[in-house]
C-alpha cells in the first residue's frame, strides 16, 4: 500500500514536493469508508504546470528500483535536475507492507547514486541497508550476503538483490515492480498508449490470455463503444517479424461489421490500450499510474473507471490508483482529501492536496468544482 512519494529538484520542481496518500482524521467515514490510505488521488492543474512530472517521479523511482540492474556500466540514469542544476536530485517513497511500514530515499544525479537507503518500522524504525556511492554503511543481518556484492554507480541495491536472488529485498522489489504507469519513466518519450510498438506487444499479450481479452472485450462493450467481439489477427512485417493487431466486430441492422485498429476511434483505441493495465492492478494489488488517461475519453467514462478502484467489490486487493487530469468533476466525486492541486510560479511547479489549504474556503458541504472555477484555488491557466 503506497502511503506518500515525493521528489526535491527534480525537473520543474525546484523545492520538492510530496503527494500522501494517508487521510487526516478530518476525513469523514463517508469519504475514508474507514479506511487510512485513500485508493485514487486525483492530480488537476494547467496544461505544463508540473502534473506529468509528478507521475515521471514515482514512475522513474519503480523503474530504477525494478530494472536499473539491467543497464550498462557507461549509461546515465536519465534524470533532470530542476534548470539542469548540477546539485543531485532527490526521491522518496513510504509504503506499507503488511503491518510495516518502510521508507525508502534516494539521491542521484545524471551520472551516479550518491546515497540510499530503506528503514523500516514495526514497534520501532530500523535502518534496513544504507549506502554512500558505492559503498555500503550498514545492512541488516539478513542482507550480509548483499554486502559482499559489488554495487555500481547507476543501479538500485533493491534491482541488485532481485538478480542476485537475495528473499530479503523481494518483497521490496514486488511492491516496485507493482507500480504501472502508462508513461516512460524517461523524459521526453511519449505516453504508453500513444506507441504503435506497444500496441503490438498489448496485442500479443492479448493473444496469449483469453482472461485478459475478454475482460478487454467485457469493459468496452460495458462502455457503449458498439463493440461486441475482438479478434486478435497477426501478420508478418517487412522484417519478417510477426505482429498482433485487433478487429473489432460491430453488430449492424445489415449484421455484422469487422473494423482494423486503424479505423476505430481514438477513444476506443484509449480504453484497448489501458484497460489491461486495470485488470492487472485490481487482480494483483499495486498502484496504477496514469497522466492524463482521460483523453478522447467522455467524462462518464472517467468515472467508470476510477470506480472500478472505490468499489471494494471490484477492488478486493486493495489497489491504488494516482492520475492527471484536466475534469474538474472529479474535485467533488473523490472529496478535498483525494484531489492535488499542481500550480506554477516563475517556472518552478509546488503542489498541495485540497485539505491542506487554510480556512473553510474548500467545505465538505459544497461543490468544489465552483470554487475551483473561480480561481481562488489556483491550479487553472492564468491567460
Amino acid at each position: 500500500m503506497l502511503i506518500s512519494f515525493g521528489a526535491r529538484n527534480y525537473m520543474s520542481f525546484r523545492e520538492g514536493f510530496e503527494v500522501s496518500m494517508e487521510l487526516s482524521s478530518s476525513c469523514p467515514e463517508t469519504t475514508s469508508a474507514g479506511k487510512k490510505f485513500s485508493e485514487a488521488i486525483c492530480i488537476i492543474g494547467a496544461n505544463a504546470s508540473g502534473k506529468t512530472n509528478v507521475i515521471r517521479s514515482l514512475t522513474f523511482i519503480a523503474d530504477f528500483c525494478c530494472n536499473s540492474f539491467n543497464s550498462k556500466p557507461e549509461d546515465s540514469l536519465k534524470v533532470a535536475s530542476f534548470g539542469w542544476q548540477k546539485d543531485p536530485s532527490y526521491f522518496f517513497v513510504e509504503f506499507m507492507l503488511g503491518d510495516v511500514r518502510y521508507f525508502y530515499e534516494v539521491e542521484l544525479s545524471s551520472q551516479e547514486v550518491i546515497s540510499e537507503k530503506l528503514e523500516r518500522k514495526a514497534a520501532r524504525r530500523v535502518t534496513v541497508f544504507s549506502r554512500k556511492q558505492n559503498e555500503f554503511e550498514y545492512c541488516v543481518r539478513e542482507l550480509k550476503e548483499l554486502s559482499k556484492v559489488k554495487l555500481r554507480k547507476n543501479v538500485s541495491v533493491i534491482s541488485i538483490a532481485h538478480q542476485h536472488e537475495v528473499s530479503a529485498l523481494e518483497s521490496i522489489y514486488a511492491f516496485f515492480s507493482n507500480i504501472v504507469s502508462n508513461i516512460d519513466p524517461f523524459f521526453g518519450d511519449v505516453k504508453f498508449n500513444e506507441r504503435l510498438d506497444n500496441v503490438f506487444i498489448i496485442s500479443k499479450r492479448y493473444n496469449e490470455s483469453e482472461d485478459v481479452l475478454a475482460y478487454v472485450k467485457n469493459k468496452l462493450a460495458l462502455a457503449d463503444t458498439g463493440i461486441t467481439d475482438i479478434r486478435i489477427e497477426s501478420y508478418k512485417s517487412p522484417t519478417d517479424e510477426e505482429r498482433f493487431l485487433p478487429i473489432f466486430r460491430h453488430n449492424t441492422k445489415e449484421g455484422d461489421v469487422d473494423i482494423p485498429y486503424f479505423f476505430e476511434s481514438n477513444g476506443t483505441r484509449a480504453l484497448y490500450s489501458q484497460l489491461s493495465l486495470f485488470k492487472r492492478i485490481l487482480d494483483q494489488g499495486g498502484v496504477l499510474l496514469l497522466d492524463e488517461f482521460d483523453n478522447n475519453l467522455h467524462p462518464d467514462l472517467h468515472a467508470w473507471l476510477i470506480d472500478l478502484f472505490l468499489d471494494p467489490e471490484s477492488n478486493p486487493n486493495n489497489a491504488q490508483i494516482v492520475f492527471s487530469s484536466h475534469n474538474a468533476a472529479f474535485m467533488d466525486k473523490l472529496s478535498k482529501y483525494k484531489v492535488v492541486l499542481v500550480n506554477k510560479e516563475d517556472n518552478e511547479s509546488f503542489l498541495y492536496r485540497l485539505d491542506e489549504l487554510p480556512g473553510n474556503i474548500v467545505r465538505n458541504d459544497r461543490s468544489i468544482e465552483s470554487v475551483y472555477k473561480t480561481g481562488k484555488l489556483g491550479g487553472i491557466p492564468n491567460l
